[in-house]
């Protein structure tokens, strides 16, 4: 890497993590309740939990969390290219592709 470098600007996209599902669970908020739902990937799976307990009990409001996993990535093709080519020249040039031949063999 240079000791120059130039600033410019770059736009990232995020997503959700393309192998990870969501993930779901809920808390009951009533004041001495401790009913919990915990972490599943599927919502109507919390759902049907939060819909029994207030069937047994009234208690009717619940703070539901959804979570998934994210990445952030380059949001121009381009830009990806550009960083994919010199990542492997930077690699190349640490002698990695050497290491990967020692490796191989």
């Amino acid at each position: 890497m240079s000791a120059r470098s130039t600033a410019r600007f770059v736009r990232y996209r995020v997503m959700a993590h393309p192998d990870e599902a969501l993930r779901a669970s809920a808390t009951c908020t009533n004041g001495t309740c401790h009913y919990v739902v915990l972490p599943t990937e599927t919502v109507d799976e919390v759902s049907r939990a939060m819909q029994e307990h207030t069937a047994r009990t009234g208690h009717a409001v619940f703070c539901r969390t959804i979570q998934d996993t994210a990445v952030v990535v380059l949001a121009d093709r381009t830009e990806q290219e550009r960083r994919a080519e010199a990542n492997a020249l930077e690699y190349r040039h640490l002698g990695g592709a050497a290491e990967d031949a020692r490796a191989d063999a």
